[in-house]
């Protein structure tokens, strides 16, 4: 009903009576504006470079900003080859690598092969002591039956069995230096069926976009392979399960460089399909809704036209977009259409009533406007808690979300009533039939009683238990892990309560190829994924890093293993022993008849009489092609002059909790103090921190977690502070956040249940679900403080809560068919908080106002007054219908 006594403020009024009054130059500022913010817009850049987004004072980005600037880039883009015939494997990655290395704008170095003479040749230095002893002694005995055998004059008395060469174990030991083979020049598998070339690509891996142009290149002259000599009509597939043979050869990408495009890239092709979908929801929600084409069009095309100034404003402000931010605009539709939903809503509330459509229009707006502009502000808000977020992703996501929440708001607030009244001067019936009308509705039933939200104490008695016992799974009420990565039984569920899924593995999609062939890599040469780096000024430095990691190995047991410079240098203790053996077994084999031998065994001598030349050397010895691995580029700048260790992890990185532990381990390496020759101190005692994508990766995880738990906080804080700022009562500032709250709550305890678990991906869900959950409190409570009952007000403005809390779901819902699991769990976890909110606005927060009403009304004794107290209000809204 009309309430003449309560005066709208000033501004809003004069606001309101601009929209109706000058609606032509209104929309003319609009598509004015807006022309200009769509020039913009399409000037709009997405950059790519993830390290961008870190905040570049950071130790973690400092350090691997030093291997970047000292090797070209952190990891390798991994060409993998495979296929059952050896020869084949190995012709075509010789004419693949003659090739790639050709392209000097793209590629800085592609290794396939490493000669391994040198090490075959100086393999006896690094032999444990003991070990070169036994061998000596089982090839001498072997030695001198094969002579004495192959004697013409030879002959046995008694026969015996011939002495058997048995050096397996000896040879398996020591066939490798860290994990590369000493065998064979090619990086090859074990079981010879792989073939991997490492490419290192002219820039960083966190470039992505280079990347993946570069690779979409590489696929091209892939396909148009020529075949090579000795190889000729060999055909190169790319297949991450085909076994290849003779005439063909399957190949596949991975390694940091690939993982990282598949990464970034996985969202944007799961959200290409599912914003057309979510656009195509909404859609067909607000024509349910409004049951009419008009008020669709109004709302949807005012919420195209905000988030293009948003854009717009996004490029006068920040510049470009980022691979976080480029999500902005499907999110700020989904948000922003409600306030445009409302608005309708309210319109036709007020027509319902019988007002001319200017009226209508200005009550609207002042009616609507404020739980929509509070709406608005403590959205907005709740986006900018994320601008604290060391991780510049989420900073500027949450500047841009904020600003563009309160533009959608506002400017559907202006291009509604605007276009509206623009129409209504033409003629002033067709704003009634275009959108329609609601007549209010009742507030007595056909037996003159008050229409009552039905028994509230036995609603709040059933929602706060229920709630409770939600609350209740919730918690942990045991210590012992709960596994993640099977289905959990109920008890289990309840034990462990909600649950944080720390397996990276569990976002991704479902077979990505890249990390499929990743994990077939690890088990075929048995090694980890892209090492990390240890920086060091001085040769000396490198040797203490090296012998930290190398003696000390139970300190570290996340680590696998560690290649150095001094990995090809043996021990000088070691290598001096050896020497004195290998002379003088020399000496015992000066008068051996080499052609005596048996012909297999000719073959190998030449090798086996190099390796009795052997003799101790430092690391100045070390051939260029092994050293030049861990020197610095010729291009580095002079301060980041220096050597690198790299460091292979132990444990799986995709899961987060042993990422956390290796980026432990490996952040604070300590080096006792250096001296050189002359015993002069060239570096002091000091902790050394690696470099690379595990510890940035790591250091993005906790500020991921932390970020989320603060931004929970925060957010929480100023929504009360907000809600207690507007209706200037601690009663009422509860009321209004029942549905948020309580919603959130059983949402926890439905993810419980279900055995949904949080994440690096959908906790960032938390704050935003906390900033849109306010409105429905918000718009409810408006509409009971115009003077409705609360069943009137919940069938007011329920509809209108209804609708926009279902386009916003629908948005999210569309998630559940991206193929990226990190979206399907944000959409899950958005749209079970959505519908608890909704329930909750319906159900516990109408019962919750049924007893302040009656309340009032006791306190009162008028039971016809239709006012709520002066206590709960402080400033009354305009003209209610």
């Amino acid at each position: 009903m009309s309430n003449p006594t309560h005066k709208p403020p000033r501004f809003a009024l004069a606001y309101a009576n601009l929209m109706v009054r000058r609606p032509g130059l209104v929309l003319l500022v609009i598509l004015a504006l807006f022309g200009v913010c769509l020039w913009g817009t399409t000037k709009l850049t997405i950059n790519s470079n993830q390290l961008d987004l870190i905040s570049q004072d950071l130790p973690e980005v400092i350090e691997v900003k030093r291997v970047i600037d000292m090797v070209g880039g952190s990891g390798h883009l991994m060409l993998a080859l495979r296929g059952d015939d050896e020869a084949t494997l190995k012709k075509v990655a010789d004419n693949l690598g003659a090739q790639l290395q050709t392209d000097t704008k793209n590629v800085r170095s592609v290794t396939w092969k490493l000669p391994v003479e040198f090490i075959q040749q100086n393999m006896a230095l690094f032999i444990k002591t003991e070990d070169l002893a036994e061998g000596k002694r089982r090839i001498m005995a072997w030695l001198k039956d094969q002579l004495r055998r192959n004697n013409p004059f030879f002959i046995e008395i008694q026969k015996t069995e011939p002495v058997k060469l048995e050096m397996d174990d000896l040879i398996n030991k020591y066939s490798s230096v860290g994990k590369k083979s000493i065998r064979d020049d090619y990086n090859i598998s074990n079981d010879k069926k792989m073939v991997l070339m490492l490419i290192k690509p002219m820039w960083d891996s966190n470039q992505i976009g280079q990347t993946k142009e570069y690779i979409d290149q590489l696929r091209q002259k892939l396909a148009a392979y020529p075949g090579t000599p000795g190889a000729e009509g060999v055909k190169l597939v790319e297949d991450y399960d085909l076994m290849g043979d003779k005439k063909t050869v399957a190949y596949g990408f991975t390694g940091s460089y690939k993982t990282s495009v598949d990464d970034s890239y996985a969202i944007e092709e799961s959200l290409q399909p599912v914003t057309l979908l979510a656009l195509g929801a909404i859609f067909l929600i607000t024509i349910l809704a409004f049951r009419k084409w008009v008020p669709t069009i109004i709302v949807v095309t005012g919420t195209v036209i905000g988030t293009i100034i948003t854009m717009g404003f996004t490029y006068v402000t920040v510049g470009e977009l980022n691979m976080i931010t480029s999500i902005l605009g499907g999110l700020l539709m989904g948000f922003g259409i409600d306030y445009g939903i409302h608005f309708v809503f309210r319109t036709r509330l007020e027509l319902g009533s019988g007002k001319p459509y200017d009226e209508a229009i200005r009550d609207a707006v002042v009616n609507a406007g404020r739980p929509a502009l509070v709406a608005a502000v403590v959205t907005s808000g709740s986006f900018f808690v994320l601008m604290r977020s060391e991780f510049r992703g989420f900073s500027q996501f949450g500047f841009l979300s904020g600003v563009g929440t309160f533009i959608i708001g506002v400017l559907l607030f202006a291009w509604s009533p605007a276009l509206l009244a623009l129409i209504g001067r033409v003629n002033p019936e067709w704003p009634r039939k275009l959108i329609g009308e609601m007549k209010p509705p009742p507030v007595r039933n056909a037996t003159g009683q008050e229409v009552r939200v039905p028994k509230p104490g036995l609603v709040l008695a059933i929602g706060t238990i229920v709630v409770t016992l939600l609350c209740l799974c919730c918690i942990h009420w045991t210590d012992t892990d709960i596994p993640t990565d099977r289905p959990a039984t109920l008890a289990e569920r309840i034990k462990g309560g909600i649950r944080f899924n720390y397996n990276s593995r569990a976002l991704i999609p479902e077979g990505q190829p890249s990390v499929k062939l990743q994990d077939e890599i690890g088990k075929r040469f048995n090694i980890s994924s892209d090492p990390i780096a240890v920086y060091s000024k001085t040769l000396e430095e490198a040797r203490a890093i090296y012998d930290e990691l190398t003696l000390n190995a139970k300190k570290y047991p996340t680590i696998d293993q560690v290649v150095s410079i001094y990995t090809f240098v043996p021990p000088p203790e070691t290598a001096a022993a050896n020497e004195k053996i290998l002379k003088e077994w020399k000496e015992e084999l000066v008068d051996v008849d080499v052609e005596a031998l048996p012909p297999e065994a000719q073959e190998k001598a030449g090798l086996f009489m190099k390796m009795l030349e052997a003799r101790p050397f430092d690391v100045h010895g070390v051939p260029e092609n092994y050293a030049a691995q861990f020197i610095h580029l010729p291009e580095t700048k002079p301060e980041n002059h220096g050597y690198l260790t790299f460091i292979y992890p132990a444990v799986d990185l995709w899961d987060g909790k042993k990422m956390l532990d290796f980026a432990d381990q490996t952040s604070a390496i300590h080096t006792p103090e250096v001296k050189d020759s002359t015993g002069k101190v060239i570096a002091p005692e000091q902790d050394r921190r690696a470099a690379g994508a595990a510890p940035l990766f790591a250091r993005l995880a906790r500020i991921v977690l932390s970020d989320g738990q603060w931004a929970v906080v925060l957010v929480t804080i100023w929504i009360l502070f907000m809600h207690f700022l507007d209706f200037r009562s601690v009663t009422l500032a509860l009321a209004s956040v029942i549905p948020l709250t309580v919603g959130l709550a059983m949402m926890l305890g439905i993810m419980t249940l279900a055995d949904l678990h949080l994440n690096f991906m959908n906790i960032i869900i938390l704050p935003i679900l906390l900033g849109f959950g306010v409105s429905h409190g918000l718009y409810l409570l408006h509409r009971y403080l115009e003077g409705t009952s609360p069943m009137v007000a919940l069938r007011s403005v329920g509809a209108a809560v209804a609708t926009s809390t279902l386009t916003t779901a629908s948005g999210f819902a569309a998630l559940l068919v991206a193929s990226h699991n990190g979206l399907k769990s944000m959409g899950m976890v958005a749209c079970i908080g959505l519908i608890t909110t909704l329930v909750v606005s319906f159900t516990v927060l109408a019962a919750v106002m049924q007893v302040l009403w009656d309340r009032r009304e006791r306190n009162s004794g008028d039971k016809g007054s239709n006012a709520p107290p002066a206590a709960e209000r402080s400033d009354k809204p305009g003209h209610a219908a």
